[in-house]
């Protein structure tokens, strides 16, 4: 029997095949360990789990608790200088696999922190693959060059950072999902950190030899409260697909938009303050849809909507490195009126936000003058000093207690805030009302700089966080309580809240609709963001017409592949691509494949979709009562044969249309007519190294 066919075989039959696994999974506790294993067609696999504090002394006594048909519960005792805990984990047989549940309860007074590890060790991984949600699968050297972030490898020494250490690292990971793949069983192993839980600072450690760690850091550990760190362990088949399917299933709120308007407002962007006339036909041929409207309108950051007397009440502008940006002066109903305009148009705007950059020309010391209330918002320092003093950012370890001064941003001499502090809050919400309500034509707002969340706030407490021997607030806690109320003002309203993710953490995206990725035109930037991005709309920032450099073609097409929008090039962009007659050919040719992805979400269906020779990349997608598979990097290739695996539920047709659209064309071309089957066998025809296929 041919090998494709066998391979065919076994896609239709490893359902069952996992089902089986699932019931059959097995726990034992033997020599200090809980061990679990499952058979497979190619030899039993078998796997060991733990949770220590490494710099911790653990008492030799590991106590069973309790062990039945249903899991295993063991306890052990760890001892770190004069403080002592117990940690407990809870191993439950599930219908997905298995449930591990660590709780760490300290035993005296006083408070500390150490990292935390929890593991799963393969005992024999053999040709086993290793993949998670890089930038690239580190096969690579360092490089620029664009990789597949959906490409598995073997195991290898990996050390990532949840969210990365900057919004410039590579080794990074942006969903808790471990994933190890069985090809010749098409059995895969996903070991993930439940997302309900409060998460700090998160790494992921692999080795070569098949272990996959997190470990968990600045968790407080005292005996006010206890640690609790929940992993599932999830058997499925030997796609990252059906991993991430699980999640997304399980924890809807990180990956599906709040408001759906978003995926309609959603398409090629700009980020500028021109407020002129445009050339619609043109930018409707670019896929062009939406404003991020830059942050030039308000009189200083944070200071979005100031407490004018009236809607027709002019205020100075800011001027960014003191260039002035038309007359100067602007008004609520002239935001609204060009929020307005817009419309008219076709298109949208979405407003620039900011939860904790305020004021700019901040000074320190600043002695406050004496000033009317109602005068009181239009010098930042006055503002600050006197209204919002308690909500410095003050970074833990790097100031002494008695040092007061602010932290400054890098943009404009803005200082750096922490929402938890409850009059800057009530100032944020205030503001996003006043959004609401004073320019109703705009969709929503976007929020920028999620990159302050990596901090700690030594002039707070949140009771969780803890740096050295610090009690500390972490922004991401201050982010997560600020964005529930936040929510609720914008989505009852039916608007939208985008977010330049700097930090890239899905657990940073329950409430957020959209994604406008700042740093989107570089390779590990854009790979990282796409996968927070499976079912909300992503726009990635194109700085200048180099990025589409040395092969545009390419530049558009793996953005297609990720299901990806781009920054167009627009008058007055702000730091992003400017109008450029060469550039915006290219954005003509691939605006109808980029307008036929509009609203896509990923079909997260295991082995969906394959290329079976040769170098193109396939993906596929769900809109608009379609099917939408764009085939991509093919170089020269004249014709790509796919296989594509599609259940009836996704269309409910028996009789299918497939049609093919190409770059610098509009029409869609017939390619087949077929009655529905499981399989579908296409030999696709490409230009350019390209075809968008619409199946319906």
């Amino acid at each position: 029997m041919p090998p494709k066919i066998l391979l065919l075989l076994l896609l239709f039959f490893c359902p069952a095949i996992v089902i089986s696994q699932v019931s059959s999974i097995q726990l034992k506790f033997e020599n200090g360990q809980v061990k679990s294993s499952f058979k497979s067609a190619n030899g039993t696999k078998t796997f060991i789990l733990d949770a220590v504090i490494p710099t911790t002394y653990q008492s030799s006594n590991i106590q069973l608790v309790s062990s039945d048909s249903t899991g295993i519960v063991v306890r052990k005792q760890l001892t770190y200088f004069n403080h002592t805990c117990d940690l407990t984990s809870t191993v439950k047989k599930t219908g997905y696999g298995l449930q591990w549940d660590i709780e760490i309860t300290a035993k005296d007074t006083g408070s500390w922190t150490a990292p935390i590890e929890t593991s799963l060790q393969w005992m024999h991984q053999d040709s086993a693959l290793f993949w998670t949600t890089w930038a690239d699968n580190h096969t690579a050297l360092k490089t620029d060059t664009w990789h597949d972030p959906f490409s598995p490898a073997h195991f290898q020494d990996l050390a990532l950072t949840y969210g990365g250490e900057t919004h410039l690292s590579r080794n990074a990971f942006v969903i808790p999902i471990a994933s190890t793949f069985f090809n010749k069983d098409n059995l895969g192993l996903s070991f993930l950190q439940s997302l309900d839980d409060t998460i700090l600072d998160l790494e992921m450690h692999t080795t070569a030899d098949g272990k996959l760690a997190y470990r968990h850091i600045n968790h407080r550990i005292n005996s006010k409260h206890s640690i609790h760190i929940r992993h599932q362990i999830v058997l499925h088949e030997a796609d990252w697909r059906d991993g991430i399917a699980w999640m997304a299933k399980n924890y809807k709120a990180y990956f599906f938009p709040e408001e759906p308007i978003a995926n309609d407002i959603a398409g090629c962007a700009a980020y500028s303050s021109y407020e002129g006339e445009l050339d619609t036909a043109k930018y409707r041929k670019m896929a062009f849809s939406i404003n991020w409207k830059a942050s030039l309108d308000f009189p200083y950051m944070g200071m979005f909507i100031p407490p004018v007397k009236s809607k027709d009440e002019k205020w100075v502008k800011y001027k960014q490195r003191g260039v002035q940006v038309d007359d100067g002066y602007t008004t609520i109903n002239q935001l609204n009126k060009y929020s307005g305009h817009l419309n008219q148009l076709g298109f949208h705007t979405i407003s620039y936000f900011n939860v904790n950059e305020f004021g700019n020309g901040m000074v320190y010391p600043y002695k406050t003058t004496a000033v009317a209330d109602d005068s009181l918002w239009k010098n930042p320092n006055n503002f600050v000093y006197t209204k919002l003093k308690k909500a410095f950012l003050k970074p833990a370890g790097l100031l002494p207690d008695w040092d007061d001064r602010p932290l400054f941003s890098n943009w404009e001499d803005c200082i750096v805030l922490d929402p938890a502090d409850s009059v800057y809050k009530s100032f944020l919400l205030n503001q996003a009302s006043l959004h609401i309500k004073n320019i109703p034509a705009s969709s929503g707002i976007c929020i920028d700089r999620l990159d302050w969340m990596r901090f700690y706030n030594a002039n707070g407490d949140d009771h969780i966080s803890m740096v050295d021997r610090q009690k500390t607030q972490s922004l991401l806690i201050s982010w997560k309580n600020l964005m529930d109320p936040l929510s609720r003002i914008m989505h009852n309203a039916h608007k939208v809240i985008f977010c330049n993710p700097l930090d890239r953490r899905i657990d940073l995206m329950a409430h957020i609709d959209g994604i406008y990725d700042e740093f989107g035109y570089m390779a590990s930037s854009l790979n990282l963001c796409a996968q927070m991005a499976f079912f909300k709309p992503i726009i990635a920032w194109t700085a200048s017409k180099e990025n589409l450099m040395p092969d545009p073609d390419a530049y558009f097409q793996r953005h297609l592949y990720l299901g990806a929008f781009l920054t167009a090039p627009y008058p007055g962009n702000d730091h992003c691509i400017q109008p450029d007659a060469w550039a915006e050919k290219y954005y003509t040719d691939y605006g109808p494949l980029l307008s036929a992805i509009k609203g896509r979400e990923w079909l997260l269906i295991p082995h969906i979709v394959q290329v079976i020779d040769g170098p193109a990349k396939a993906n596929a997608f769900k809109g608009n009562g379609k099917v939408i598979i764009p085939i991509v990097l093919g170089g020269s290739t004249s014709k790509v044969p796919v296989i594509v695996r599609l259940p009836f539920a996704e269309l409910n047709k028996k009789k299918l249309q497939i049609k093919v659209l190409y770059p610098g064309e509009t029409k869609w071309k017939p390619l087949k007519n077929t009655a529905y089957t499981k399989t579908l066998e296409l030999n696709v025809p490409m230009k350019r190294g390209c075809a968008l296929i619409s199946i319906i």
